[in-house]
């Protein structure tokens, strides 16, 4: 297995998309099943720790693409996913509906909008990690604590990872435990090319956003929630237009900002 990617913050859009596009010379097939068997069985022995209910989260994103793969080896059946409607890319919401898993169960904020984005305009491409992860309470977390609630699992599983900047305590099979939830993530120690490699040879279909300017390096999420280049809005605005205009034409229905920047091409 050859690894060339670095940490996310370190690696270029570029850099992700030539190692994908030569998957092959990075991870064989063999490390690639091999990986998936391990992670598999590891989850496996965890799952029985726990007992009862266990779900994990899918977004969609290459991370939760190469999870599922592992909990269906697992034989681990309930994905969630937290969406925001209103801001999300229309060609993502579209791809969810054509590939979510089986049994999908979403969980959508319909408080979050564009008229909640004027209300709250720190959050509009947000500047900062801080700021970035409001984001993040906003759909995928809230929906990890509504179906913590509703159903009450004895274990939530994620495809946190190492490479990507996340903690993983250092406990048994890296088990996080709180008063509200136990959360484990069976590939955190995955490289970059492994993950993209499971993805190929398992022959699933990533969603649109990674064909888009940037897409590997924002992932799936929020049109509104992006962070792009040196965080400017002039270059978010534009960078939404070029993965899809209308998103921009109704934001200037509600927001000053998005209006200025269309009236500044003379699209408005």
């Amino acid at each position: 297995m050859r690894q060339v990617l670095k940490s996310k913050a370190a690696y270029s859009n570029a850099d992700v998309q030539r190692v994908w596009q030569d998957i092959e010379q990075y991870v064989s097939r063999a490390e690639a099943e091999t990986a998936i068997e391990e992670a598999a069985a590891e989850t496996r022995k965890v799952v029985a720790l726990a007992g009862g209910d266990v779900c994990y989260g899918w977004s969609g994103g290459k991370d939760s693409i190469a999870l599922q793969v592992v909990m269906e080896a697992a034989g681990v059946r309930t994905p969630i996913i937290g969406l925001i409607p209103a801001l999300e890319w229309h060609g993502y919401m579209d791809w969810i509906d054509a590939h979510a898993p089986e049994g999908t169960i979403r969980y959508a904020n319909t408080a979050v909008d564009l008229h909640w984005l004027a209300k709250n305009p720190q959050y509009l491409f947000p500047a900062t990690n801080q700021l970035g992860y409001k984001w993040t309470l906003l759909g995928t977390r809230r929906a990890q604590l509504m179906h913590q609630e509703q159903h009450r699992p004895t274990l939530q599983i994620y495809g946190r990872r190492t490479k990507d900047g996340n903690y993983i305590p250092p406990t048994e099979y890296g088990i996080h435990k709180t008063k509200a939830l136990t959360t484990y993530s069976p590939i955190r120690y995955w490289s970059h090319e492994l993950v993209l490699a499971v993805v190929h040879y398992s022959g699933r279909c990533l969603p649109p956003v990674y064909g888009w300017p940037e897409g590997w390096k924002t992932g799936t999420g929020s049109w509104a929630g992006r962070r792009i280049g040196d965080g400017s809005h002039d270059v978010s605005w534009a960078n939404t237009w070029e993965c899809e205009p209308d998103r921009v034409r109704e934001a200037a229905e509600v927001l000053p900002g998005a209006r200025a920047w269309l009236a500044a091409r003379g699209e408005a």
